[in-house]
This record gives structure tokens, C-alpha cells and sequence, in this order.
């Protein structure tokens, strides 16, 4: 069944929206219980989330807030060049894999009002995948024949997810970087984001130069994360300084672009 939001008044659900939620119920009939369907109102972030179907699969419901994936395609306008995005990698809280594709709403005048998402749960074809390369493979007969697989071959045969260097879902070799994280609360979207972006400097916050912050406060900014509110708070919090010396680095930030 899918969860719909109620049409309270302050959470009216724009006409615009309305074919896309009769679409949900079909496209969890035809994809099956293992695909995640979800409807996003971009007008606010906080609890865009208006309908899921399967929305058991990342535990996320109606009233759920923007991904980080989606606050970075609003802050970089990747919605002007293309109408969708197919087949990245999104994780959720949880842990889960899906292969996630979204589809930019428009309104009559072809501004984005919102995103239709699809996430997909793959795992049981990479699990049939392993068993099929397993009762497959052959080994050579002679000891002279019997060499490991060099990277290259193993990048050869190896399809799907691509070259990260670490551990994918279901045990296959390979994986993409993850593009979207699945988050169930905007506290833990800003926070989580927040502390990838200063783990990725490698210096704790408390010990970084004041260049380091701003870096710190232009990639946070790039990917969107201040479109949300209380994300000034939790990157005060991280870089151990006050809020207005985030607004002042963020000001610095966005006029050496």
C-alpha cells in the first residue's frame, strides 16, 4: 500500500503531483517488493517525502526529508542539462545497497518541483551472479597454470558496480562510490554529512587552520548541505567554532569561486 501524505492545508499536494502518485502503486506491482518508490516535494526539504511505496526497504516514510543526493542536485542545477539520473548507488542508514535512479518533476513551466525515485535492491542477482561464477570456474590442470588473476582480469570481469577499490554489496568484488545516502531525519542528514565532509580533510575539526575550515565550509556548501536548516549549528559544532564564523567562512567560500 502506498503512503501518501494528507492533504492537510499546510501541506497541500500540488495538482502537478498528482499523476505521479497514481503511478506508485503500479511501479511497485511491476517492480516487485524489492524496489523502493518515492515521490519528493522539493518546495520543503525538511519533509519532502509526500509518498513512498516499499518504504520498508531504507525504513524511510511520508514526511521524510530531501537526500543528500537531492540537496546536491539543487545546489549545482544538474537539473538544467538532463531529466533524470539512472542507475547510481545509494545507500541507506541501515546499511542497504540499492541501484537508484531519479526522475526530475517539472511544472507547466519547466521549473523542477520535485523528484519521482526509484531504489532497487539488487541483491539477490549478485548473490545468483556468485553462484553461477563459482559452479563455472574452471582452474588449470598443471602447476604452471594455476596463476591468480591479475587486477586487470579482474577488472575485466567484474560488471555492474566499478572501480572504488572496496567491498560491494553481496560479496561481488567491485563497487561505484556511493551517490546518495538515504537519510530518516534532516538531524541526521546535516550531521552525517557534516562529519564525511571533515573526515574526508583528514584533520580533526578542533586541530584544523582557519583554510581548512573554509575547504571544509566550500564543500559542505557544494553539496548543498546549508539549503537545510540547523546545518550552520552542526558545522559550528564540528569545526569547533561559533555560528556567525560559519557564516562569515561561507561568505569567504562562495566569493573565491
Amino acid at each position: 500500500m502506498t503512503d501518501i501524505a494528507p492533504t492537510e492545508p499546510e501541506r497541500r499536494i500540488r495538482p502537478e503531483f498528482e499523476p505521479y502518485l497514481a503511478l506508485l502503486p503500479f511501479l511497485g506491482s511491476l517492480m516487485g517488493p524489492r524496489t523502493e518508490i518515492v515521490l519528493h516535494d522539493i518546495s520543503d526539504l525538511t519533509r519532502s517525502i509526500i509518498a513512498v511505496e516499499n518504504g520498508a526497504m531504507s525504513g524511510r516514510s511520508v514526511g521524510g526529508p530531501a537526500t543528500d543526493l537531492v540537496l546536491k542536485i539543487l545546489q549545482n542545477h544538474d537539473y538544467l542539462e538532463r531529466d533524470f539520473l539512472t542507475n547510481y548507488l545509494a545507500q541507506s542508514q541501515s546499511g542497504g545497497y540499492f541501484r537508484s535512479s531519479t526522475f526530475f518533476v517539472r511544472d507547466e513551466a519547466g521549473a523542477v518541483i520535485g523528484m519521482l525515485c526509484l531504489n532497487v535492491d539488487d541483491g539477490p542477482l549478485h548473490e545468483a551472479r556468485q553462484l553461477l561464477e563459482s559452479i563455472t570456474q574452471t582452474t588449470g590442470l598443471l602447476k604452471s597454470s594455476e596463476q591468480r588473476p591479475t587486477d586487470d582480469d579482474r577488472g575485466r570481469e567484474t560488471s555492474g558496480w566499478e572501480n572504488s577499490g572496496r567491498r560491494a554489496p553481496h560479496g561481488s568484488t567491485e563497487m561505484a562510490e556511493v551517490a546518495e545516502r538515504l537519510s530518516l531525519s534532516v538531524d541526521e542528514l546535516t550531521r552525517d554529512n557534516v562529519a564525511r565532509t571533515v573526515a574526508r580533510l583528514g584533520v580533526d575539526g578542533s586541530r584544523m587552520t582557519p583554510e581548512e575550515k573554509i575547504q571544509a565550509v566550500r564543500e559542505l556548501d557544494s553539496a548543498g548541505i546549508f539549503l537545510m536548516k540547523g546545518a550552520v549549528a552542526h558545522a559550528a559544532l564540528a569545526l569547533h567554532v561559533s555560528e556567525p564564523t560559519v557564516y562569515r567562512y561561507l561568505k569567504l567560500a562562495r566569493g573565491q569561486r
